[in-house]
This record gives structure tokens, sequence and C-alpha cells, in this order.
């Protein structure tokens, strides 16, 4: 596995955007994420078990400012959730591989973001992503069971060729699966 593999996600630096998001995308998952958290009342420093294609302890930082307007806005927890898990994964896909989030695919592509290398993103679309959240695991809804869903979905575009990551983050007791699919 290539990536820097620090154990240390700092939350709040998505918000400085990156190259196949704007900032201000980038700062509503934050949002999201920080209010997901904060729900589930996690403190702004959490451990979060790692498993996949490297098992690890993270330490999650956030900063909490979550308030009233904050809870009008992401009532609808699903949606809430979909875009917190967004926020976990563009970081953990720069985190544990070589990577960087380019682009969005399109609806119907079998994953949500395009990769490519951290070094040459210049119409770099070298490797594919496949995110999904879960706010609270049920034993008809686990990571394990979404990630054999979600690898599944990505047949649809292995005519690509390249490889497909697949993250799940459950946010009850924090933990997410980050896996190549090989």
């Amino acid at each position: 596995m290539e990536g820097n593999k620090q154990d240390l996600i700092n939350l709040i630096e998505i918000k400085e955007g990156l190259p196949g998001m704007h900032p201000d995308l980038c700062g509503h998952y934050y949002s999201a994420c920080m209010t997901t958290l904060h729900r589930m009342e996690h403190p702004e420093k959490l451990n979060m078990a790692l498993s996949g294609d490297r098992k690890a302890n993270l330490l999650l930082t956030w900063d909490d400012y979550f308030d009233e307007q904050f809870d009008r806005s992401w009532k609808e927890i699903n949606y809430c959730t979909d875009h917190a898990a967004v926020c976990i994964s563009c970081l953990l896909a720069i985190n544990e591989t070589s990577y960087t989030i380019v682009e969005r695919s399109c609806k119907g592509d079998g994953f949500d973001y395009w990769l490519g290398d951290k070094d040459d993103i210049l119409f770099s679309k070298t490797a594919r992503l496949e995110i999904s959240g879960i706010l609270n695991e049920t034993s008809t809804n686990t990571p394990e069971q979404r990630l054999t869903k979600k690898l599944k979905q990505t047949d649809q575009s292995d005519s690509t060729c390249l490889p497909a990551y697949v993250s799940i983050v459950e946010f009850s007791n924090p933990r997410a699966i980050f896996k190549n699919k090989r």
C-alpha cells in the first residue's frame, strides 16, 4: 500500500479544497461531518478504527461549532450522513493511497469520484472511489455488508481497468473500512 499512512486525520483540512472539489463544496462536506459527529456526541478528538487494506486506530480531529442553524440545515439525516462519509473518505483516500480527488463521477458509473495521482493531477483519472456512510450499524446494515454491496456496484465500471477503492464509514462507534478492490 502506498501513501503517507499518517494516523492523524484533521477533518478541517478538507475545507481548503481538493483538486477535484471546490473549497465551498468541501466546506459543505465538512459541515455535514461536523454535524454528524456532534449529533453522535463524539468529542473533537476521537479514535476511529480503520480496517480493509490496513488496520489502524486513527485519531480524527475536528472543530465543533454546531448550532441551531446547522441543525436546521442538516435535518435530512441520511443526506447528512452520506455527505459526512464523503468528508472522511476523501481524506482517507489521500492518506491511504498515492491519489487525490480529481473529479466527481457521473451517476450510473458505479462509483462516486475519480482519483488521480497526487503528483500529476492534470487530466488524471487513474483510480475510482466509491463511498458509503452508516449512521448506526445494525445487524442487517453493517459496514462489512455494505462493503460487499459497494464492491459489486463498482463492477459496472471495471472495463476501465483502473483500481477501485471502497470506503465505508460508520459513525455511532466510529470505524471505517477502506479497501482496494483487487
